[in-house]
């Protein structure tokens, strides 16, 4: 059976004043959307942290996944300032028609009810979908509790791995630039970069092996899986 594969954040759902929320509470301090947008975590980090915080900063590593991975009651409560992003849920519903959907997130297994009910309230596939997730020890290495654990590089490519074994897997969709060498390793034969950040360039996810970048799932309404890509 046919499957394609898409992220969630920032691919399907804007995350940008979640985290905006979660960087403001974290620095206690407003942290601008701009930095959100065109900053990397540790930019952000470096950039708005007080000297006494960043004296501090394994703590302050650990408690940002802890929020973000919603193991803290405020990260939970921060999921109500997502937004869809335009047009994808229209997209997969056209698309689930022929195909698996198969939503393979950084998002933990204890977010998996969260998930769910975002997707459904945002209208996206949730009917004979994949739902593949990290486990929470999978983030043992960001939080620094073990410098030898698997990177988050490596945790998606094997996850993606199990994916091509069950599945003809015929498209992936995704925004971090980074692991589109995993999906050309994997011979995935349409790689779409979604560029929603501003901290990357459409070069970006070209060189890493995407095989094309949009900029709106509009792009991708008349983009169906009998096209031969």
């Amino acid at each position: 059976m046919n499957a394609v594969v898409v992220d969630i954040d920032d691919t399907l759902v804007d995350t940008r004043l979640r985290m905006q929320r979660i960087w403001s509470l974290l620095l206690s301090r407003e942290i601008p959307i701009e930095a959100i947008e065109t900053l990397g975590l540790e930019q952000i980090f470096m950039k708005f942290a007080s000297q006494d915080q960043k004296a501090k900063a394994r703590g302050f590593q650990k408690r940002f996944w802890s929020t973000l991975l919603c193991e803290e009651e405020e990260g939970i409560e921060s999921l109500a300032l997502h937004k869809p992003i335009p047009y994808a849920a229209d997209v997969l519903h056209t698309w689930s028609r022929n195909t698996r959907i198969a939503y393979l997130t950084g998002r933990t297994e204890n977010m998996r009810f969260l998930t769910l009910d975002e997707l459904k309230r945002f209208r996206f596939p949730t009917e004979k979908i994949e739902l593949v997730m990290f486990r929470p020890e999978d983030y043992a290495r960001p939080k620094g509790e073990n410098s030898s654990g698997p990177t988050l590089i490596e945790t998606k490519s094997r996850l993606c791995a199990e994916l091509c074994e069950r599945f003809e897997v015929v498209r992936v969709i995704d925004d971090y630039p980074g692991y589109f060498p995993v999906f050309t390793r994997l011979k995935i034969p349409d790689r779409i970069g979604f560029l929603h950040s501003l901290k990357y360039k459409s070069r970006q996810y070209l060189d890493k092996g995407a095989t094309r970048v949009i900029r709106s799932w509009k792009e991708l309404q008349e983009d169906t899986l009998q096209s031969g890509k």
